[in-house]
């Protein structure tokens, strides 16, 4: 009888662990990109960081980019940006309100989308 209740105990637990609202804050961590066209080389990084027991995250975007002018990779600009939002666990979604900014989520992909730019998750 003993080993029954244990087994049970066991399966519950394995399948409480498994549901997704236990990935709904697994979206902390940087993720970045990169990408060249004939204006500019840019490096992109967002770090997304998680307010604590919330569903509300601190986002701050770094942006490292060399202009390309007449051929020539002039030296590097820098530009920090950051804003708070908010997550919605059955979209998949971070929102901000204030600039109406909102990234995808794909935990499963380990990666943020931001308009048509993708991230990578690094750490």
């Amino acid at each position: 009888m003993r080993v029954l209740i244990i087994l049970i105990a066991l399966i519950i637990t394995s399948l409480f662990s498994c549901s997704p609202t236990s990935k709904s804050t697994d979206i902390s961590g940087t993720y970045v990109t990169q990408f060249k066209n004939d204006y500019s080389i840019t490096s992109d990084t967002l770090v997304v960081v998680s307010e604590t027991n919330s569903q509300t995250f601190n986002i701050e975007r770094r942006t490292g980019f060399n202009k390309i002018r007449d051929g020539k990779t002039l030296p590097k600009d820098f530009k920090v940006a950051k804003w708070i939002a908010s997550y919605n666990l059955e979209k998949q979604l971070l929102q901000e309100t204030e600039l109406g900014k909102q990234i995808s989520v794909s935990p499963e992909k380990r990666s943020l989308k931001l308009g048509d730019t993708e991230y990578q998750k690094v750490k």
